[in-house]
């Protein structure tokens, strides 16, 4: 039995037989879900305040209101459908609701957006100092905020992309182009996307795993390095190098400290020839090593008093020459366009990231909006600029790209689209091939998982009467086993406690379970609950999970808190002090261990599973991703694909083939226009 439809709370329009009309066209929209009562508070409020008593207008406005909530910069008014604002993250696990009856849409969307255009609330030519709280443009309806970044940002990142930084020394930047990256026939995307970052100052680097994007960017800070250090010896007093590296979560920070240090000591010896003569590559490395990456909050300048507002703005810049965003697919629409502002005019500003992965759970499609329309693997380059590549880069570039009479997005954006990760046979790479290939076949990227090729890295376990079957309790156990184990053995002979308990850390972080939904026995809170049950049955030695904190207890951060230092994302363990008192363990950005108190910890959760959004940014060598037993609209394409490459050798899909098949062929929709403003209307 289903429980009712909850009911609007009073209107306040002064006209009775306007607010019986808006209370009559509000109120399915308010029982399914659709508006939330901050929505239709606001269009009741302002439509009382201002005179609008049309009851589509303000649904309208109401709708606008809801977007950013809901992963929206605004509304098309003329495509807006059930599917758009019915509630995606409903539980499908839980017992089946009754069918909801359509909405009730204005039957002329074109006499619609005309209504709109004409209300004294709206802004319908976007004048930046108007007062109107709604701006309606190209059938697009935003809150005035939210035009306000998207103006914001098209116009900081159209000036950059027609900006190039002069480069001291070509002949060293040549020679480190030819030393770094190993072009083998071709255009080298990585070496040509290091090229844009040297010369640009803004550059994307887009790729999925293991295409190299660290990689890249190592080698960009070197050529930059290698290039300050040429002119200071020609500019005496010039300053240092200042680069600043950062991400959106302080998970996916520490993993870029890592990716940075990974074989450092070969790579210095490798880069010893992009350096200016006499130039000791062990100063080289201490610039690499001494880079902290940190939250884009901490790099801001978060302030608890006012947490919508930064230290640093477009009046007061960050202190750096180059700042480098890693997981910018993260990254929201509004937290994007307070960075852009927050760099320097004439600083690089450099964002990696999967154009194809999640966006932000918060509002926008930032990435994949700079990124534009197409999947990327085209090349195409403006005539000048193709010009200062071959002559300052010394790119053999003749025949190999498109080229275009006019600068814009494209001589700023680079898809990486070789992965080294993955090898041929690996069934992974083959399934997140399928997933972005232009002529997508759902079924094809289904057969890669069942079995019809040589894939060992890859399987799907079906559900079983919508729970778990023996197989996947089975793999949950046998994947979570030997971090207790290891935790319950001890420190090694010689081994510190701190030691010790990295290694646990690093163990843990081997495999996890990434869930769709939050909710449900498929969802985290159950499978979160089911992995306790069957550890505990399981007999491990010493895992006792009793009480509010108990050895062995993975917990995940989930807001920020800079006072104790730890950051939404961050994944601990609780462990024994040396004094047997509890403590949860995290790893820092330098491999070793920081401690906090469990009655420290900000608000969070239980991590044996989590959401597939909470894992960007995150590897695993093991990860198993559960499907709900019934279709769903958060199942998307960009959700299955975000979620398989989490792993790194391994994954394991449970969820049935006709259902995976669905979602695959479902894709994200969310409104937007920094598309459209940024690069028009080119195909």
């Amino acid at each position: 039995m289903t429980s009712p439809n909850p009911v609007l709370a009073p209107l306040t329009l002064p006209d009775p037989r306007a607010r019986e009309a808006l209370r009559a066209l509000l109120q399915p929209f308010f029982g399914a879900g659709a508006l939330a009562s901050v929505d239709v508070h606001v269009a009741d409020q302002l439509g009382r305040l201002c005179g609008e008593q049309d009851p589509e207008v303000l649904l309208a406005l109401a709708l606008a209101v809801r977007a950013p909530r809901h992963g929206h910069i605004c509304v098309d008014l003329g495509v807006l459908a059930d599917v758009d604002v019915l509630p995606a993250d409903a539980e499908p696990d839980e017992p089946l609701q009754a069918a909801r009856e359509p909405l009730p849409w204005p039957a002329d969307r074109a006499a619609w957006r005309s209504r709109v255009a004409g209300s004294e609330l709206v802004d319908a030519v976007g004048v930046v100092d108007s007062a109107r709280p709604f701006v309606l443009v190209r059938g697009l309806l935003y809150t005035r905020r939210y035009w306000h970044y998207q103006q914001r940002l098209a116009q900081v990142l159209a000036r950059r992309f027609c900006e190039h930084q002069p480069v001291p020394d070509p002949t060293l930047l040549q020679a480190g182009l030819g030393l770094l990256f190993d072009p083998t026939s071709g255009v080298d995307r990585q070496q040509l996307g290091a090229s844009m970052a040297v010369q640009r100052r803004f550059c994307v680097i887009s790729g999925g795993p293991g295409t190299g994007k660290t990689y890249t960017v190592r080698n960009v800070l070197t050529l930059l390095w290698a290039q300050n250090v040429a002119q200071r010896r020609l500019e005496p007093g010039l300053p240092a190098l200042r680069v600043a590296l950062a991400a959106p979560t302080g998970k996916a920070a520490a993993r870029m400290k890592e990716a940075v240090g990974v074989q450092l000591d070969s790579f210095l010896q490798r880069a010893r020839g992009a350096l200016p003569a006499g130039c000791d590559e062990a100063v080289l490395g201490r610039f690499l090593g001494g880079l902290q990456p940190s939250t884009l909050h901490r790099l801001l300048g978060w302030n608890p008093a006012n947490p919508t507002r930064f230290l640093h703005h477009e009046r007061n810049p960050v202190p750096y020459d180059v700042v480098v965003v890693d997981e910018a697919s993260m990254v929201d629409f509004a937290l994007m366009a307070k960075l852009v502002d927050a760099v320097a005019p004439k600083a690089r500003l450099i964002l990696l990231g999967d154009r194809h992965q999640l966006a932000s759970v918060e509002a926008g499609t930032v990435l994949a909006d700079l990124c534009g329309p197409g999947g990327g693997d085209e090349l195409r380059l403006s005539r000048a600029f193709t010009s200062q590549l071959v002559a300052t880069s010394g790119l053999d570039l003749q025949g190999r790209v498109e080229q275009v009479d006019d600068p814009g997005p494209w001589d700023c954006i680079i898809q990486l689209n070789h992965s080294r990760r993955f090898g041929a046979d690996s069934g992974i790479g083959r399934f997140a091939a399928a997933c972005l290939s232009r002529e997508f076949d759902a079924h094809g990227a289904v057969a890669v998982l069942t079995g019809s090729g040589p894939h060992a890295d890859v399987s799907l376990i079906a559900h079983q009467g919508g729970r778990l079957s023996d197989g996947a309790r089975a793999a949950i156990t046998e994947g979570f086993r030997p971090y207790l184990a290891l935790l319950a053995a001890g420190p090694d002979p010689g081994q510190t406690l701190a030691e010790h308990h990295a290694a646990v850390l690093a163990a843990f972080d081997r495999f996890r379970i990434l869930c769709a939904h939050r909710q449900g026995p498929l969802g985290v809170a159950g499978l979160n609950a089911e992995a306790v049950r069957l550890l505990e049955s399981a007999g491990i030695r010493g895992f006792r999970p009793r009480g509010v904190f108990w050895r062995g207890q993975p917990v995940l951060v989930r807001r920020n808190d800079y006072v104790v230092g730890r950051f939404n994302g961050d994944i601990g363990v609780v462990v024994q002090d040396a004094d047997g008192e509890l403590t949860v363990a995290f790893a820092d950005q330098s491999g070793g261990v920081a401690y906090l108190a469990p009655s420290r910890l900000p608000e969070h959760q239980m991590v044996f599973a989590m959401t597939i959004h909470k894992s960007q940014g995150s590897e695993f060598e093991h990860a198993m991703v559960v499907l709900p037993s019934r279709s769903s609209p958060i199942l998307t394409r960009e959700l299955i694909y975000t979620a398989v490459t989490r792993a790194r050798s391994r994954m394991t899909m449970i969820g049935d083939a006709a259902l995976l098949e669905e979602a695959l062929g479902r894709t994200v929709r969310r409104a937007s226009g920094l598309q459209a403003e940024l690069w028009g209307d080119t195909p």
